[in-house]
């Protein structure tokens, strides 16, 4: 696994958290206890974010060129 399919396991994840707690906010009718399910469902969406947004720098530049073309300088095989 590379790092981009962490992050993708890690997103899926937390939006399975977030959608737990937010079902947990809507049946719950202790007000301490809804308050608290609000704050974690809260915080799951701050990691949401946060994921995205790394997963979609990782798309936007999948590989930088020294890593492209890394070794080439090794294997040269005609001078210009």
């Amino acid at each position: 696994m590379n790092k981009l399919d962490l992050l993708y396991d890690a997103l899926t994840d937390k939006l399975w958290s977030q959608h737990f707690y937010n079902e947990q906010v809507l049946m719950t009718v202790n007000p301490v206890a809804r308050d608290l399910f609000t704050r974690l469902r809260d915080e799951e969406g701050q990691h949401v974010l946060a994921l995205r947004s790394e997963i979609i720098a990782m798309e936007a530049n999948p590989l930088p060129p020294n890593r492209i073309m890394s070794g080439l300088e090794k294997r040269l095989r005609f001078r210009l």
